[in-house]
């Protein structure tokens, strides 16, 4: 794999969650890599060091998944790992993720006990859609982080996808705009198989694209 190739990897946090960001691939010596993120993407204190995660890696068009090993922070905005093994077939549905925009709606609906949380929706765009979450943009931080209903629009699809989510990571990239991760929470078998085939779809449409361009 090229040197900068684009990368998504799911960071493993202190508290077992994780935390979706972009990168660059850096490739070392093999199995020894570098990711290179940019600012702000993850906070030192919140990185389980020593702990598996999952790297999608953008090699000459395709998405190549791979399960690497957080060794260390080498400094600021560039971490360092060590690649363990490919992800397994049976796996990669949770790990497949494809780049894609499209509308999402998140909403909460209070309980009629609860009274530090109140109804509330918000709107926004996704970045990239995976069997196990999704990655958007708000104009707003959510409210609330637990039992999120997404409803998220597929391109070319009468019906949207709608399912649970708990949010993952939040925070600010500038103002009015914050970049928020969702992770599915449990998620009925048909509504996953709607997902991996909007992710197939959305998949084969910009390698059709980067054909026509190059």
């Amino acid at each position: 794999m090229a040197d900068n190739a684009p990368t998504i990897v799911d960071l493993p946090g202190i508290h077992d969650e994780t935390i979706r960001c972009n990168a660059l691939f850096v490739k070392k010596e093999f199995p020894c890599l570098e990711l290179v993120f940019p600012p702000r993407s993850w906070d030192a204190a919140d990185l389980k060091i020593g702990a598996d995660c999952n790297l999608a890696v953008d090699h000459n068009g395709l998405t190549v998944n791979l399960i690497a090993r957080l060794d260390s922070i080498v400094k600021d905005r560039r971490l360092s790992f060590t690649a363990r093994e490919p992800v397994a077939p049976e796996a990669l549905r949770d790990y497949f993720r494809v780049a894609i925009a499209t509308a999402i709606e998140a909403s909460y609906i209070a309980g009629p006990k609860e009274t530090k949380i109140d109804t509330w929706k918000m709107t926004g765009t996704t970045l990239d859609l995976s069997g196990s979450g999704v990655l958007a943009i708000f104009s707003e931080k959510p409210p609330s982080t637990q039992r999120i209903q997404l409803v998220i629009t597929v391109p070319e699809e009468s019906s949207p996808i709608v399912c649970l989510a708990n949010v993952v990571r939040s925070y600010r990239i500038r103002k009015n705009r914050f970049q928020v991760a969702f992770h599915f929470e449990n998620i009925p078998s048909k509504t996953r198989d709607m997902i991996m085939a909007c992710c197939m779809q959305e998949q084969r449409r910009q390698l059709r694209e980067n054909v026509h361009t190059a």
